[in-house]
């Protein structure tokens, strides 16, 4: 058993730890792609070094989807600044 404390120190995650993370920061359906696309990665940063704190690199990913989210929006055709 993992002895987690609760800083995002223990690598890799436990997978529920993590899912009670994003829920808390009120994205709980982002939960399983983080996971799944970093543990596809055996936990290293996207140049393969190695993630030292899981929660500071869930929150850069939350604000990156976002940015990518409001980008995509602003590509729509839909999309007008003016109201």
């Amino acid at each position: 058993m993992h002895n987690h404390d609760g800083l995002g120190t223990t690598m890799p995650p436990d997978k529920d730890v993590l899912l009670i993370y994003f829920d808390q920061k009120g994205e709980g359906e982002l939960a399983e792609d983080f996971f799944n696309e970093h543990d596809a990665r055996g936990w290293k940063t996207p140049t393969g070094g190695k993630i030292f704190n899981w929660k500071v690199c869930a929150s850069e990913w939350i604000y990156n989807h976002h940015q990518d989210v409001k980008r995509r929006f602003r590509q729509s055709p839909f999309y007008s600044e003016s109201f």
